[in-house]
């Protein structure tokens, strides 16, 4: 089957419109082959207990993540998979189309940061910071304010007019008591530690191109507060949520590409720290004065 996903034509033998709304395709190119083989590592070697190991590098990816499987990812056209035999589908298609699929966009040649993103208007925000901090659940409140981008792999992709994130699956991983208040699909979880539901949705067709402008980095702090923050302090933050390459012999090549890459979106953009105390929620109104 073929499917656009982060306007990539993906060629898979996994249904993914089983479980997600995913424009299906009829067409001669492809961009991505997604099939089922066995791997045998060359780079890592994962131990009994290890829960997860990844070698990352502008052409070649091996990752495990136990109890759901392992992957290689090559030249950013190709993901090899081999799941645990009893990982149910839903769970390991929104894994390798967010996380796995996040080395593949890195090998490509964007800039890849682990954040929520929504466009509103036609302009596009994201909202990083460490998991558990509630990149979900700040864009399922918002989520009718716009449209759904993307869940936890954010995507930049070069434009005339700047930046613009690209649109993946449609689905969020939210807790039993958040309320979804439009049509969508639920399904358990197997591996998540906060016991959350993978809730679906229907994409949104309508979605033309959006420019990035703003991007807000969750914090925890004694308050509830927002501050715009500079360049550099921008910086840190993007480097210490981005996917990259792991040190090996064309390490410091890479980063320097990186390093260029960023600075470019970083001067086409606003960026906050938005900070929450460990029993408050975000301040939306704040953010929904900014975008």
């Amino acid at each position: 089957m073929l499917y656009k996903i982060y306007n990539l034509i993906v060629k898979s033998d996994l249904i993914i419109d089983n479980f997600f709304d995913v424009l299906s395709l009829n067409s001669k190119k492809i961009d991505v082959l997604v099939q089922n083989k066995n791997i045998d590592f060359v780079k890592i070697k994962p131990k009994k207990n290890c829960n997860f190991d990844v070698f990352s590098s502008k052409s070649y990816t091996e990752i495990y993540k136990k109890s759901l499987g392992k992957f290689a990812i090559k030249n950013g056209n190709q993901i090899i998979y081999e799941p645990y035999k009893n990982i149910k589908e839903p769970n390991l298609v929104a894994y390798l189309f967010s996380n796995v699929f996040a080395y593949l966009l890195y090998q490509r040649g964007n800039t890849v940061l682990h954040a929520s993103a929504i466009e509103i208007d036609q302009k596009s925000c994201f909202f990083s910071g460490r998991s558990g901090i509630g990149k979900s659940s700040i864009l399922n409140k918002l989520i009718t304010k716009g449209n759904h981008l993307t869940e936890d792999t954010c995507c930049f992709q070069k434009t005339n007019q700047g930046f613009t994130i690209l649109p993946s699956l449609p689905y969020l991983k939210l807790g039993s008591d958040e309320l979804i208040n439009f049509k969508h699909k639920k399904y358990s979880t197997q591996l998540d530690k906060r016991n959350r539901t993978i809730v679906t949705f229907p994409s949104n067709t309508k979605i033309n191109k959006n420019t990035f402008k703003f991007g807000f980095f969750l914090k925890y702090g004694k308050k509830l507060r927002i501050e715009r923050i500079d360049n550099t302090e921008v910086l840190k933050n993007f480097l210490s949520n981005m996917v990259s390459s792991y040190p090996h012999e064309k390490f410091l090549h890479d980063q320097q590409d990186n390093l260029s890459k960023l600075s470019d979106i970083i001067n086409n953009g606003i960026f906050y720290n938005l900070y929450r105390d460990e029993v408050s929620d975000f301040d939306l109104e704040a953010v929904l004065k900014i975008i």
